[in-house]
Formats: C-alpha cells, sequence, structure tokens
C-alpha cells in the first residue's frame, strides 16, 4: 500500500539524499490532515521526487525523521530486524567489557531508538512517536536477536515532551535486577539501571576513563567533580592517585563508595555529597590546591534557547576550576552539551583569560565509538572532552 507523501523543500530534499537525517517543521510545503504521530510517510519534493521514507509527527519541532533513502523500502519486520542486526555487528569489535550501546537512534538508522547492554540485560529508550509505533516490534527484534535476560524500558525522560508522548519505565521481558555488575576493563562497576542517569552509566565515557588512567600519576590530588557513580575517580585512584569525589545526590554517592570498594581504592577515595558548583567556588577561594581538576558536568543548555545560560555556567566551573589548579596541574574538561560545542573553543579562552592563565591544550576527542558521529548528522557529535595543562608562572 502506497504511503501517504508530505511535500518537503528542494533544499531539505538535498539534504537528506546526502544522509541527513532530520527534516524540520519550517521546510514542509504541505502534509496531508490528520496524519497521527507516528506515521509513515514519503518525504518527496514538489515535482514528486522521491526524498525518504520518514516518520511523521506533525507535533514535533522535527516532524520528519529519516529511516531510508532508498525508494522501494519497506520499513517491516526483515527490514528492521536486518538493520538492527547491522547496529550489533558493528559493536562487536568493541572488546573487554561487557557494557555498550548497541543502538544509537539516527546513527544506527534506526531514529528514536537507544539499546544499551549491561551484562546479560539491555536497557533502551524510545524517543519519537515513530518509534512509540514500532515499540513491541522492536522489543520482539531485540530479544530474538540478543537473547537478554531481560529488558527494561527508561523513557522516563524529558526528550519524550517534545514528542507529545508521556514518560515511561518499566520492565518489558524477563528480570532485571536493581543493580547490574558490568566490566569495562580493568575496573568493575555497580550500575543502577533503574534509576541512574542516562540509562544507569555513563557508557560514552570509556575512552575518557582510559586517558585519565593513562596520564594521571600516582600521589597526584584529583578533585573529581560532578562524579555521578565515581567512575572517572577511580580510574584515576587505579594509577595510584588520591581523590576528592563531589556529587550532589547521596545514593549515587555511596554506589561510587562501593565501587570503590569493588575496585580496591577506597583508601585513596574521599567523598562529598555536596553541588559541585558551590563546592568548587569553595575550593578556588581556599588554600587547597589540585594536580587534577576533573569536569564533567551535566548537559548545560538543553534547548538552543539555553545557549547563552549554558555559555555562563560552563564560564563559571572553568574560572573556579582553574583557580584549584595547582601550578602546572591538568584539567580534563568534558562537555556533553550539543549546543555549547561550536563555541568551547572560545569559552574555555575567555575562561582561561580571565583568570589569567596560560593553557596548552595536550589532546582532544568526542565520544566512545559505540556512540558513533556520523558527520551529515550533526547532532550525534554531543560530548566533547579536552585535555588542558595549566603553564606555570613565568621566570622572572
Amino acid at each position: 500500500m502506497a504511503l501517504p507523501q508530505v511535500v518537503i523543500q528542494p533544499h531539505a530534499a538535498k539534504r537528506v539524499r546526502h544522509h541527513d537525517g532530520w527534516i524540520f517543521r519550517d521546510e514542509i510545503v504541505r502534509a496531508p490532515e490528520g496524519l497521527p504521530a507516528g506515521e509513515l510517510v514519503e518525504a518527496v519534493t514538489d515535482r514528486g521526487g522521491f526524498a525518504a521514507t520518514c516518520a511523521f509527527n506533525p507535533a514535533s519541532h522535527i516532524p520528519l525523521r529519516v529511516f531510508t533513502t532508498t525508494s522501494g523500502d519497506t520499513i517491516d519486520r526483515a527490514w528492521l530486524a536486518r538493520r538492527l542486526a547491522r547496529a550489533v555487528a558493528k559493536r562487536a569489535r568493541i572488546t573487554g567489557t561487557d557494557a555498550k550501546r548497541l543502538v544509537f537512534s539516527e546513527a544506527d538508522g534506526l531514529p528514536g531508538l537507544i539499546a544499551d547492554q549491561y551484562g546479560t540485560a539491555l536497557v533502551i529508550q524510545i524517543r519519537t512517536a515513530g518509534m512509540e509505533r514500532l515499540r513491541d516490534l522492536m522489543v520482539d527484534l531485540l530479544h530474538e536477536q540478543l537473547q537478554p535476560s531481560g529488558i527494561l524500558e527508561r523513557s522516563d525522560k524529558e526528550f519524550r515532551q517534545e514528542e507529545g508522548l508521556a514518560p515511561t519505565a518499566g520492565v518489558l521481558r524477563g528480570a532485571v535486577p536493581e543493580r547490574i555488575l558490568i566490566r569495562e576493563e580493568p575496573w568493575q562497576f555497580w550500575v543502577d539501571p533503574h534509576h541512574g542517569l542516562k540509562t544507569g552509566f555513563y557508557l560514552d565515557q570509556r575512552l575518557t576513563r582510559q586517558k585519565l588512567r593513562q596520564a594521571v600519576e600516582p600521589n597526584h590530588r584529583v578533585l573529581d567533580t560532578f562524579s555521578y557513580t565515581g567512575s572517572m575517580g577511580i580510574a584515576a585512584a587505579t594509577r595510584g592517585a588520591r581523590v576528592v569525589c563531589v556529587e550532589q545526590q547521596e545514593p549515587f554517592v555511596e554506589l561510587a563508595k562501593e565501587n570503590a570498594k569493588l575496585n580496591g581504592v577506597a583508601d585513596r577515595m574521599e567523598f562529598v555529597a555536596g553541588n559541585a558548583f558551590y563546592w568548587l567556588d569553595a575550593q578556588a577561594k581556599g588554600p587547597s590546591r589540585y594536580d587534577w581538576v576533573v569536569l564533567d558536568p551535566p548537559a548545560l543548555a538543553k534547548s538552543k534557547a539555553a545557549t547563552q545560560q549554558g555559555r555562563r555556567a560552563l564560564h563559571h566551573l572553568l574560572v573556579q576550576g582553574l583557580r584549584a589548579l595547582a601550578p602546572e596541574g591538568r584539567m580534563l574538561l568534558s562537555v556533553c552539551t550539543y549546543h555549547l560545542l561550536r563555541d568551547l573553543e572560545e569559552i574555555v579562552r575567555i575562561a582561561a583569560g580571565d583568570d589569567d592563565v596560560r593553557l596548552t591544550v595536550c589532546d582532544q576527542w568526542t565520544q566512545a565509538s559505540d556512540h558513533p558521529w556520523i558527520l551529515q548528522l550533526p547532532a550525534t557529535r554531543y560530548l566533547a572532552s579536552w585535555l588542558l595543562e595549566r603553564d606555570a608562572p613565568s621566570a622572572a
């Protein structure tokens, strides 16, 4: 049966044919009235040229999300099974861990689906109306292809509001325990999949943990702000560093303490239950100075409209973090705010100038490879990490 057709601007059709995955509201020329949210449609030009098969949601500011640009593709069970299998196969090259992202939404051609592996369990998120309509089918396919011990849905986030979807969470298949022990060589971590941030763990920071462990030296003093369940601090402590972790939510502090014990570094770690913004301000004014300051704040601007507010918050963190650094100290900065990435270099430069600090950029990287950055899908690059070194004061 022929799909309904939505007419789009020629420039949007060209961009989609070049592998972009989104068509915005102001790029739609006309659409049939009364189409339900999540309906599959063909995006076409005014001249009838096919651009893509998409899920349509008239309530969203991204009404069209692309599934395929191949004319004649039918988005049925077999097609979805092939695309899922391809996404999972790509992750097979990631070794040394039993916790990874298996499906990353548009980056894997399955817009609106996140699927994370934690040991033998899966935690998923359904982010769009189009994927909501495919929920049962995708859960069936995940179960068939991966045979997990359980599948938990954590679609209890604000991203569903834009799609007109109510938040939801719960076990969909099998059983998912309150805590799951995962392996990420050379560490182990307890994860709370039911209540933790994101889907329970910062899987996208795997490379960052490795780089921090390689760079820190024994007896370095490390301040790990926004430490969540302690994985960054533990990465440093396993190299012999002495670490202070600051985390506002006490349940996460307790889990971080357990993770420190699990990895044999509890004697080198101190945990503070407090607001990292205020705590860092106090450290900057006090006498203590650290060889390392780790800044890994939550998203500081969740929309384009909040960009200026996010810039101010990040600038403040950077200034206070630099003041807490010892001469020739190092800062690990991770920013998971897509709307700030384009301006990140400028924000860091201004903050350093405000505190009269000369900085060397030692390294830069993005999120772990199981969260692939697709060049033509700008939003798939949402995390940037910088390793910065404070220069010693110039000799007289």
